[in-house]
């Protein structure tokens, strides 16, 4: 919020307003299905949040250049909604079809994000494109608001990003490479519970222990990796505790809080075992659900911009998911359920980054018709690079918020999400911008072979006219 209302003043607080409406109503789908929130759900609508501010951001920034360009605040208002539009309905859009992978290919927690998040793309596009634009209309228009200013975090730059390409390329593979090794290193190391296997309890309690202090107990007793959720229904029901640990060690760690805390009247109601092979076919799930969102986000872009587009689409998102896992895993982390919906929601987001630099590249390819792909590229960049950074900053606060204030597997998530959000912003500009330049061998006409991004001169209009 402070963030916004900082650098956009009247506007900020109106996507501010709107995104209160937002979480509402995404917390009231919720209820009416009788959702249990977990923490991965609380994740979820966190990112959500960082997300919707991203939609803010883009038409205000549209909004920037429109008043720039000495259009009145009313114009420049319609005009920013709907420049803006294709660019957040395109982000949004992949963002459904990879939730909808999650729901049909995930279990548990995977699939309950999913769920989640889609709840909350759909609530941020009505709060975005309807409720914000409505009050915003009203505000200009019934003579409320009659000037809107906004501040700049970036100053306008001119910065030959492709010249950088190969050098920012090399560097950041060397970085996955560096993850890989030591993921190959540590092997079966890696995974936690929900993939290697363990015991599963759940337990009632009259006076809530914290959670810092169960780990605490866990480590004290032989168990350095444990998984511990405080679940209640938001539909109704009361709060249980969870706890995942070690095969045979579930008892062990319920007494031992028994005996520590015998305030807290720990009553075990529940208790089950996740095999090893159930732990294979979530990884093998999980495998599938991330290879799935690849293949269909090269169809997508290749179907709304153009096959180039596409490969570099596809290619960023797998660089992001490799080095968001390899520099998770060198931080010393364990992959759990959780995070591989964590990191199919960095894909997301990863896309929505790139969406932003593509849509601009084909605006600009339509614009300049006589252009090099070169200079196209570069100008696209410079055009998006403030707002980029701007949108990446908001999601950023959202996720180390998270980190911040969070506990146990929320700081897993949070941190996926941070390392995850710096790398896609990156890939944007270095990965997929440069892999579409280079599978058009820097030559604007294989990309004009395509009629969605090839300029209408003037002669063909009026020839076809004249037909």
């Amino acid at each position: 919020a402070a963030f916004m209302i900082t650098f956009y003043t009247t506007g900020g607080l109106v996507a501010v307003a709107t995104l209160a409406i937002n979480i509402l109503i995404i917390l009231g789908v919720m209820a009416s299905f009788g959702a249990t929130m977990t923490l991965p759900g609380l994740a979820g609508i966190v990112l959500t949040i960082g997300m919707a501010v991203d939609a803010n951001i883009l038409i205000f920034e549209r909004m920037r250049e429109e008043l720039a360009a000495g259009k009145s605040l009313a114009a420049a208002n319609e005009s920013g909604y709907f420049k803006a539009l294709l660019t957040i309905l395109d982000a949004h859009a992949v963002q459904l079809i990879i939730c909808a992978i999650m729901i049909w290919l995930g279990q548990g927690p995977i699939k309950g994000f999913g769920v989640t998040l889609a709840i909350g793309v759909v609530s941020t596009l009505f709060s975005v494109l309807v409720t914000a634009h409505l009050v915003m209309e009203v505000l200009i228009e019934g003579g409320w608001l009659k000037t809107l200013r906004m501040n700049q975090l970036l100053k306008d730059i001119n910065v030959d990003f492709v010249k950088w390409g190969k050098p920012a390329f090399i560097g950041s593979w060397l970085v996955v490479l560096l993850g890989v090794g030591v993921i190959a290193y540590k092997g079966n190391g890696i995974f936690g519970i929900d993939f290697s296997g363990g015991d599963v309890v759940t337990a009632s309690y009259k006076q809530k222990i914290e959670i810092g202090k169960i780990r605490e107990i866990a480590k004290a007793n032989g168990m350095p990796e444990i998984n511990v959720t405080y679940v209640n229904a938001i539909g109704g029901g009361g709060e249980t505790l969870k706890l995942e640990t070690p095969e045979g060690k579930a008892g062990l760690l319920l007494g031992a809080l028994q005996k520590s805390d015998p305030q807290a009247a720990l009553e075990k109601i529940g208790e089950n075992y996740i095999g090893a092979s159930i732990g294979s076919e979530i990884l093998w799930n999980a495998l599938k659900a991330i290879g799935v969102s690849l293949v269909v986000i090269l169809l997508y872009i290749a179907f709304r911009f153009e096959f180039g587009f596409g490969v570099g689409a596809m290619f960023s998102s797998f660089h992001d998911i490799l080095m968001t896992v390899g520099i998770f895993v060198l931080f010393g982390h364990q992959f759990s359920a959780p995070m591989v919906a964590a990191i199919l929601c960095i894909v997301g987001y990863s896309m929505n980054e790139t969406v932003v630099v593509f849509d601009r590249i084909r605006e600009e390819l339509k614009l300049n018709p006589t252009g090099s792909l070169r200079d196209i590229v570069n100008l696209a960049i410079n055009k998006v690079f403030a707002r980029t950074i701007m949108t990446a900053s908001t999601t950023l606060l959202a996720a180390v918020a998270l980190f911040i204030f969070g506990g146990g597997v929320l700081k897993d998530i949070s941190f996926t999400f941070m390392v995850g959000i710096i790398t896609s912003t990156f890939s944007a500009i270095f990965i997929a911008a440069q892999v579409f330049y280079w599978w058009h061998k820097g030559d604007r006409k294989h990309v004009e072979a395509h009629q969605d991004v090839a300029p209408t001169y003037e002669w063909q209009g009026s020839s076809k006219a004249s037909e």
